[in-house]
């Protein structure tokens, strides 16, 4: 499998300068019940940069599927895995020029450059490498793009493929069965929960051992979730 390097000449309006450190896409990811919204949005807070949830990206054709109770197959996920990528690249530059490259003021608790958190079960390796910009995927059209969101968008340039600048890394909020079970049936409508969260641990294909990969504990409470979540990730950036 080949790295996919869209021209050369779509870079310098896409991502941020080729002489600054690369922008970062932190994937908080897991399946059904594991926290990864919570959690993501804790790291994001922590690192003091921005966190998306992986589902408001989802192309509007996806949407209508969905809508209609048609599941997903690969063939519909890979534009909105590409598009995670594209949104991320983009709104990174944008972070880059509202602090016009200093991220000094972070560097106590950052990781020293341009970064996103964004939330996605990326249950198998396949979407990781999609993910990671290691398989070829487009982002959709402008015209399926997910309605009114403030960052997919026309004006951000998300329909362009991403460029090959934008690192990914994964935070895997690992639990146990019994935990993920006990958890998704307090919810609402928790026996179309259960039955999904079956499908997704079938599916799942463990990310521990991938390059880029921490772990956190879920049965921990949020805040220490979130402590090593952070502590994990600086680590990675060569923070202790």
């Amino acid at each position: 499998m080949t790295d996919f390097k869209p021209p050369a000449e779509e870079r310098p309006d896409l991502t941020i300068p080729t002489q600054e450190p690369d922008p970062v896409l932190i994937v908080v990811m897991g399946p059904a019940s594991c926290g990864k919204s919570t959690v993501g949005t804790d790291l994001a807070n922590a690192l003091s940069i921005p966190f998306i949830d992986g589902d408001s990206l989802h192309p509007a054709s996806n949407i209508q599927k969905m809508t209609n109770g048609i599941p997903l197959t690969d063939d519909d996920r890979l534009p909105w895995l590409a598009l995670i990528r594209s949104t991320a690249e983009r709104k990174c530059k944008e972070e880059w020029e509202k602090h016009q490259g200093d991220f000094s003021q972070f560097e106590e608790h950052g990781i020293g450059r341009a970064g996103i958190v964004i939330a996605c079960s990326a249950l198998k390796k396949w979407y990781r490498d999609i993910l990671r910009g290691e398989v070829e995927a487009r982002p959709p059209p402008e015209d399926d793009l997910p309605p009114s969101h403030s960052v997919a968008n026309p004006e951000h340039k998300v329909s362009h493929p991403v460029t090959t600048a934008l690192r990914t890394y994964f935070v895997y909020c690992e639990g146990s069965p019994e935990l993920l079970a006990q958890r998704i049936a307090s919810r609402k409508s928790h026996f179309m929960g259960t039955s999904m969260l079956a499908s997704q641990l079938a599916t799942l294909e463990d990310p521990k051992g991938e390059e880029g990969v921490v772990a956190v504990d879920i049965s921990l409470s949020p805040e220490e979730v979130a402590k090593q979540a952070v502590q994990k990730v600086r680590k990675l950036f060569g923070y202790e």
